[in-house]
């Protein structure tokens, strides 16, 4: 595993970003302020993880959207690297077109043609104390929250610490399906969570994806982050100036 080298990790603002940057010896943070330095140095591992993560089509910022998303991606594999890990998502596997999924589809050809040694993890949705808001985090910090989803939504989650681990291991290479044993449903998180969420009519399906490298369920996973945030409790204050996960 990568300890003592030097790594570079993007998105170290807020979620897996953060997570790995603070969880990893001799590692270096990527951010807005300092690219232009960092782009100059040489590094061991690159762990990117930034990403323009508005999901919908309409953009305000075409120049930033593209550059957040592809111009960066292809600036950091320009970079002197022993080995180079970039988080993609499932939502390339969504049906139809969303400028979300082609800025994936377009960052991983980039990696697969000029990055060294390159492993791309296509993750689903993620769970640590530095989450941006998203359903989970209502049901946890608000009484009754009105979702949109329905009940039998259906999620597959890991936590970032595995996704951490997975990443520095150093012993795989290709696209990754780095997703849990099986996907669940809103109505069993919400019940595991001890909500008291009230669900909308939207039904969002999670693509069922066999043999995924994570050996733990989904239920288990949602299992432990419960755990984890008893344990933290402080995670229930909120952090503005960690809500959004950019670079």
């Amino acid at each position: 595993m990568y300890s003592t080298n030097k790594v570079l990790v993007t998105g170290t603002k807020s979620g897996l970003g953060k997570y790995i940057y603070e969880n990893t010896d001799k590692s270096v943070s990527l951010t807005r302020d300092n690219r232009k330095d960092i782009l100059n140095d040489k590094y061991d591992l690159i762990i990117h993880c930034a990403f323009h993560s508005d999901r919908s089509n309409d953009i305000g910022d075409y120049y930033d959207y593209v550059d957040s998303n592809i111009l960066l991606t292809n600036e950091l594999v320009n970079l002197e690297h022993k080995r180079f890990v970039y988080i993609s998502s499932l939502a390339v596997y969504d049906n139809g077109y969303s400028s979300y999924k082609h800025s994936k589809l377009c960052s991983e050809a980039i990696v697969n043609k000029k990055a060294n040694n390159p492993l791309i993890l296509r993750v689903p949705a993620m769970l640590g104390v530095d989450i941006r808001p998203n359903t989970i985090y209502r049901i946890l910090k608000e009484d009754k929250p009105k979702l949109t989803l329905n009940e039998e939504s259906t999620f597959n989650y890991v936590l970032h610490s595995d996704v951490k681990n997975f990443a520095l291991l150093n012993r795989f290479n290709g696209v990754v399906d780095f997703v849990s044993n099986g996907n669940i449903t809103l109505k069993k998180v919400n019940e595991i969570l001890n909500g008291n969420a009230v669900f909308g009519d939207y039904k969002f399906v999670t693509p069922e994806i066999k043999d995924g490298v994570n050996w733990k369920s989904s239920e288990q996973v949602i299992n432990e982050f419960k755990e984890l945030i008893w344990k933290r409790k402080y995670w229930y204050v909120e952090r503005q100036d960690s809500l959004v996960e950019t670079y």
